[in-house]
């Protein structure tokens, strides 16, 4: 729930600064080959069975949450009152993590089309995109990014550690 709320508060900021905010190609806010609108199934074709599975229903929302380990996670959300399997659930977000164990080595980590992924310098988000808009809550630290050819409320964050390492990439949307 906490995150739902964090959400929440993010989009409220990007449709406050959406025009000051950098932007990127929708095609780019996929990691590992997922991102908004691919469906849980695909999600499973790609990455085998989830380790475990969070399902909250209330709020007049159903969400679906694959947990691949502590590190990747991948959410689907619909309307509480949808009874669509969750394998047919279209995605609406995702977390990885800093970690390289569950992948093996950096060379094995998901990444966006452009190869940008977790344990990366942030300096080289920056080269292809420019910086990010600022966004700081909880003691973290991330830079955010807009759709530049859609209108889908969304937001592909990339946070930093002190050092500007990426310490974990995530995808989230209004709806």
């Amino acid at each position: 729930m906490r995150k739902i709320f964090l959400l929440a508060a993010i989009l409220f900021i990007v449709s406050a600064s959406t025009a000051s905010a950098n932007s990127m190609p929708r095609s780019e806010m996929y990691i590992g080959g997922v991102g908004y609108g691919v469906t849980l199934g695909e999600v499973k074709k790609i990455y085998g069975e989830p380790l475990d599975k969070e399902n909250f229903t209330g709020d007049g929302v159903r969400v679906v949450k694959w947990i691949y380990d502590s590190y990747f996670s991948v959410t689907a959300r619909t309307s509480a009152y949808d009874a669509t399997p969750e394998e047919n659930l279209a995605v609406v977000g995702f977390s990885l993590s800093y970690n390289f164990s569950p992948f093996g080595n950096a060379d094995d980590l998901p990444k966006t089309p452009s190869g940008l992924t977790v344990g990366m310098n942030y300096n080289e988000v920056v080269k292809l995109w420019g910086r990010g808009e600022l966004y700081e809550y909880d003691g973290r630290r991330g830079y955010f990014y807009v759709p530049n050819d859609s209108d889908i409320p969304m937001t592909l964050t990339f946070y930093v550690n002190d050092a500007a390492t990426i310490t974990e990439i995530e995808l989230g949307t209004d709806f």
